[in-house]
């Protein structure tokens, strides 16, 4: 009887904790989490501010599956002049570390933030293209999961990015965006 009861139970302890974990009870869920990076950067100046859209630094997000971080070549598209006088938008203090990655021809290794668990598939490029609108910003549409980053001096984590986060974004654009609904939408 033991011997059943092991056989029987293992299984529903294992699912019971599968069940827990994706309803973001999982250290992915980290609502808040905005860890110091190689070099200050304000989302607020940059995205805010000056407007920048999402995706002149992350140049992946409306065509694969990872938004991308900027290589050192993109942020010096500005820095290279911008920054070298004090009198500039930013003080030469707060640039130096950029200047410093570029002349050592190395990128700064951003610290990643938003992060899923490895059996979830999920892919910027469909999200980001089946919600925008032509001529919108990308900005508009990924506030949807990383919050209103054009105001964030440091970014962080907003949104668990859990599945029952994920599901009620499904469920709310099924009229209007054709979501599916089944498990291997998202699950390998």
């Amino acid at each position: 009887m033991k011997g059943k009861a092991l056989k029987i139970g293992i299984p529903i302890f294992l699912l019971g904790g599968l069940i827990w974990a994706m309803m973001g009870n999982y250290p992915y869920a980290q609502i808040g989490y905005g860890p110091k990076q190689p070099v200050e950067y304000s989302h607020k100046k940059h995205a805010g501010d000056f407007n920048m859209d999402c995706q002149y630094c992350h140049t992946g997000v409306t065509t694969g599956k990872k938004a991308g971080v900027p290589s050192i070549n993109i942020c010096m598209n500005c820095h290279v002049s911008v920054g070298f006088k004090e009198d500039m938008f930013t003080p030469l203090d707060k640039l130096q570390p950029l200047h410093d990655k570029w002349d050592a021809g190395e990128s700064p290794q951003w610290v990643r933030i938003h992060n899923m668990p490895d059996h979830v598939r999920f892919s910027h490029a469909p999200h980001v293209n089946s919600l925008s609108k032509p001529g919108e910003p990308t900005k508009e549409v990924c506030k949807t999961c990383h919050g209103d980053v054009a105001s964030m001096e440091v970014v962080e984590q907003v949104e668990s990015l859990n599945m029952g986060f994920c599901v009620s974004c499904h469920k709310e654009k099924r009229e209007t965006h054709d979501t599916r609904m089944n498990c291997s939408t998202c699950h390998y």
